[in-house]
C-alpha cells in the first residue's frame, strides 16, 4: 500500500513544509498536486522540491478538469484554475459541448500536452464527475474521456504511465447493476491506460472521512478489485483512513491531506462559499479506534485506556506534558499519515479478514470506553462508523464473490 499527500492550500514552505517532512520521515510515498491552489510556477517549484527530497517519490498532478462544469457559477471558488497559467486546458464548459466527441478529444489532448511539460512521474487524464447514475449523459461522456485517453497519450508520444480520472457520485456507485455494467465496459477496452485515479464525490467535504455509507464503501472497494484483477493500477484520491481497506480490495495507493477538503472529495469545494468556518480542533488518529478523536478527548482517555494510542513515533507529538495537544497542524497531519500507513501493513498481509478483525477490536475498545463514567465522546469521535465499515466490507465480499 502506498499513501500520497493530497496536496492543497497552506502547504507551507521550507522546514515547515508538510509534504517534504512526510517524505523525509517515510510516512508518504508521493504527492498529488492541485492547480486550484497554486499557479504553474509554484507547481513546478513544488515538484522540484519533492524530487530533490525523495527522487523515488511519485509526483502527480490532478488537472481538476471536472471543475470546468461548475466554472460558470458566479462567485465560484475556482482559485488559480481560471488564471492564465491553466487556460491551455481549462475553461468553463457546458455538458452539451462535451457531447461532441471531436471536441472532447481536443480537450483531452490539450490537458495531456500541458502535463507533458511538468516533471511528474505519471500523467492523470481529465474527466467529469458522473452525477447520480452511470446510465446517464454524464456517464456516457465519462466513458468517452476514458476511451480516448490512451490514444491521445500515444499521439503525444508519452512514455510515462497514464492514469485516467474516474470521478463519480457516492450515490452512483450504490447502484449494483449499473456499477457492474460500467466496470465491465472498462475492463474490455481496446486502448488501455495503465490505471485509474478514482474519486468518489460526496455532497459536502464537511463530513468526517470515516463516516461513509456502507453501500458506497462496498462499491468503491468493488471498483478497486475489478480493475486490479484486470491488470489496472488504482490510485484512490481523497481516501484518508479508508485507504487500507481500499488497498485490501486491490488498490495500489490512497491519498489524504491536512484539511477535510483534502480528505473527502466533494465538488462543493468549487461552489460559492457559504461563509467562513471556525479553525478545526486538532485531532489524533487512533489505529485502535479506526477513528480520529479530539486531542482533549485523547487526554481524557489515555490514562484509563492507554490502548487508544497507536504506539507509533508520532505519538510523541501528543505528549502528556502538553495535555496531548500537538504543536500545530503539521504535527497532526504527520501523525495521520503514519497511522494510516501503519494500518496498511497488517491489513496488506491479512486482507479482508484482518480488516474485519480490526473493526471487531475497535468495537470492543469502544464498548469499554462507553461503560466508563465521565468519558462521553463527541459525535464524530464515537463508534458510529464501525457498523458501516463492517457492513461495507461484507457487502463488497458478496459483490466480488469472495468467501470471508
Amino acid at each position: 500500500m502506498k499513501l500520497y499527500a493530497q496536496h492543497g492550500s497552506q502547504a507551507g514552505s521550507g522546514e515547515r513544509n508538510k509534504v517534504l517532512q512526510g517524505l523525509a520521515r517515510g510516512l508518504i510515498q508521493g504527492a498529488i498536486l492541485s492547480p486550484k491552489d497554486y499557479d504553474a510556477r509554484r507547481i513546478g517549484e513544488t515538484l522540484s522540491e519533492i524530487k530533490e527530497q525523495s527522487p523515488t517519490a511519485e509526483r502527480l498532478f490532478d488537472p481538476q478538469y471536472y471543475a470546468c462544469m461548475v466554472a460558470h457559477e458566479p462567485d465560484g471558488r475556482l482559485g488559480k484554475l481560471l488564471g492564465e497559467d491553466y487556460q491551455a486546458y481549462f475553461t468553463p464548459r457546458r455538458r452539451s459541448y462535451l457531447e461532441s466527441e471531436p471536441k472532447l478529444k481536443t480537450e483531452i489532448q490539450n490537458c495531456l500536452q500541458f502535463q507533458s511539460q511538468l516533471d511528474v512521474t505519471a500523467i492523470i487524464s481529465p474527466n467529469i464527475v458522473i452525477r447520480r447514475r452511470f446510465n446517464s449523459i454524464e456517464g456516457l461522456i465519462s466513458r468517452n474521456f476514458i476511451r480516448h485517453a490512451k490514444e491521445a497519450w500515444d499521439k503525444e508520444g508519452g512514455r510515462r504511465p497514464l492514469f485516467v480520472t474516474l470521478a463519480m457520485d457516492a450515490e452512483a456507485i450504490q447502484e449494483k447493476e449499473e456499477l457492474e455494467e460500467f466496470v465491465q465496459e472498462l475492463t474490455v477496452m481496446e486502448s488501455r491506460p495503465d490505471g485509474f485515479y478514482l474519486l468518489v464525490n460526496n455532497p459536502t467535504s464537511e463530513i468526517a472521512p470515516e463516516l461513509i455509507d456502507h453501500r458506497t464503501l462496498s462499491g468503491w472497494m468493488f471498483i478497486n478489485q475489478a480493475l486490479h484483477v484486470n491488470g489496472f493500477r488504482v490510485i484512490n484520491g481523497y481516501s484518508d483512513i479508508l485507504t487500507p481497506f481500499l488497498c485490501a480490495a486491490g488498490g495500489e495507493a490512497g491519498a489524504t491531506g491536512w484539511f477535510n477538503s483534502q480528505k473527502v472529495f466533494s465538488m462543493d469545494r468549487f461552489a460559492p462559499s457559504s461563509g467562513g468556518g471556525r479553525r478545526p480542533v486538532l485531532r489524533y488518529l487512533s489505529t485502535k479506534l479506526l477513528n480520529s478523536i479530539r486531542f482533549d478527548e485523547l487526554e481524557r482517555l489515555r490514562m484509563r485506556f492507554p490502548e487508544v494510542l497507536s504506539g507509533l513515533p508520532t505519538d510523541d507529538f501528543y505528549s502528556e506534558e502538553r495535555a496531548s495537544e500537538p504543536d500545530g497542524q503539521i504535527e497532526e497531519v504527520l501523525q495521520t499519515w503514519e497511522a494510516i500507513s501503519s494500518l496498511g501493513v497488517p491489513i496488506g498481509k491479512g486482507g479482508l479478514a484482518e480488516c474485519l478483525k480490526r473493526i471487531f477490536d475497535a468495537e470492543e475498545l469502544y464498548a469499554q470506553i462507553n461503560l466508563a463514567p465521565g468519558l462521553r465522546l463527541s459525535g464524530r469521535s464515537n463508534n458510529a462508523h464501525l457498523e458501516a465499515l463492517d457492513t461495507g466490507i461484507r457487502k463488497f465480499a458478496e459483490l466480488a464473490e469472495i468467501k470471508l
